[in-house]
């Protein structure tokens, strides 16, 4: 696989409430690892997405557990696990290598490329599910991006060609990937 290939999603979605079972069931999916900052939440800060808990609880009803893989340090996610009803999680886990996904999917039970790996970046959270074989799926990164407007900037041009290629062969949702 190449580099530009470890950056493409394999699924894309607007946002991840957009996400159901029977999508996850289409995929191969049979555990999920979650991104938070710019997936869950914008960027460093505790303001979910509305409707976030009852999509967990929807996921987790249907049989898929859930696992918080972030680069986060503990300080920042070991609350949010506990607000999302005290998720599992893996913090500090060093996206875009693959040594995260691993680490959840051996705690879930799950073969790596049965971890639909959600996230808002393709040169982390995309590129750590491809290296490892897990299936990446991403989401439109939320709109407040106020912390680091420099570094957004320049992520969403870098990120542009590989979207405009995704956008080529694909739609959003699984059923734009058949």
């Amino acid at each position: 696989m190449d580099k530009k290939d470890l950056t493409m999603p394999r699924y894309r979605f607007r946002c991840v409430l957009d996400i159901t079972p029977e999508d996850l069931h289409k995929m191969g999916a049979k555990a999920v690892g979650l991104d938070i900052d710019n997936t869950l939440a914008p960027d460093g800060t505790f303001n979910f997405v509305e409707g976030v808990h009852e999509w967990i609880d929807k996921i987790q009803k249907a049989g898929f557990p859930i696992t918080v893989i972030s680069n986060g340090t503990f300080i920042r996610v070991i609350p949010i696990s506990k607000y999302l009803g005290n998720l599992p999680y893996v913090h500090l886990s060093c996206k875009p290598l693959s040594c995260g996904l691993k680490k959840a999917a051996k705690r879930m039970g799950v073969e790596i490329s049965e971890l639909a790996m959600i996230g808002d970046q393709l040169f982390s959270d995309i590129k750590a599910a491809n290296r490892c074989g897990a299936i990446p799926v991403r989401v439109d990164p939320l709109p407040a991006k106020s912390l680091y407007p420099h570094y957004y900037k320049w992520k969403e041009k870098r990120e542009e060609p590989i979207l405009r290629e995704f956008e080529k062969n694909h739609g959003y949702g699984v059923e734009g990937n058949d």
